[in-house]
Order: C-alpha cells, then structure tokens, then sequence
C-alpha cells in the first residue's frame, strides 16, 4: 500500500491538500473496533491512495453522467449495512473528482460506488462519504471521451 500511494502521489497532478466546501466525516470514530479502524485504512483507490481526507458530500450535487448497471441484492445489503450507525463506518467512501470551473463554480463528478451511491440515495441521505480528489477537464475527458463538457462556468 505504501508503494501504491507514494506512486499515486508523484505521478499525480492533483493536490493533495485543498479547502474543501464540505465537512469532514469522522472516518476514525472511536466507537469502531480496532480492526475496523485497520481496515479503514484500505478504504482507498488508485485514484484516492494519497487523500486521507473523507467529506460529507451532499447527494444533490454529484453528477453521475454515465447510468449505473446494479446488481440489486449489493444494493439491498449495503442499505442495511448503511441503517446500522455501528455498521455505517465500514462502508467506504466514494471517490468524487472536484473540478473547478473556467469561471469559477465547483462540479462534482462520480464514476465508481455506483451501489454505494443507490443505497444512499433509497435511503433518502442527504450526504455520502467520499473521498474529493482534484481533477481538470482533461481528467474528465477520460472518462466520458467525447461526451464531454467542453467548459465548465
């Protein structure tokens, strides 16, 4: 793990550091078991390795351009897990590229944690865990190729 992040981190453009608009979630709480806490510390991606910051992030915000294929039993799991507050802890962040527009504003993307993203979204959450992780146009456009925006305000 040790090998991935600094490799994150030197190959990466993004900062590692940036004012976020959101609050933080309590990642470490006190109330998890140790080994949870351990295991909280594999709650990464390529893409997140190197950010150890995790923010509540209001659901209304995250645009999800390209449709979920879900498998339903995932959803129908993590929903409960999510109800249980004891539990919740253990479901990890999702990753959400931040891009700031030409103009200013801030656009918040999601590709990935699409059951995470359901099960919140069915329990009517107002926020998600995630994991914000500084990202440019040219970034975007890896993931959506030409269906991308070509400015963002």
């Amino acid at each position: 793990m040790y090998f991935i992040r600094q490799f994150a981190l030197q190959s990466s453009r993004r900062r590692r550091s940036a004012a976020s608009p959101f609050r933080h979630a309590n990642k470490h709480s006190s109330n998890m078991p140790d080994d949870s806490k351990q295991m909280a510390s594999l709650d990464t991606s390529v893409h997140s390795a190197g950010i150890e910051e995790v923010h509540n992030v209001p659901m209304s915000v995250i645009k999800r351009p390209i449709p979920s294929v879900l498998d339903e039993l995932k959803v129908l799991s993590l929903m409960d897990t999510i109800k249980s507050e004891r539990s919740e802890a253990e479901v990890p962040p999702v990753d959400i590229l931040w891009i700031t527009g030409s103009e200013g504003g801030d656009y918040y993307f999601s590709f990935g944690g699409c059951h995470r993203f359901e099960a919140y979204k069915r329990l009517n959450r107002e926020t998600i865990k995630a994991k914000l992780v500084r990202s440019t146009l040219g970034d975007l456009y890896h993931y959506m190729g030409s269906s991308a925006p070509k400015y963002l305000a």
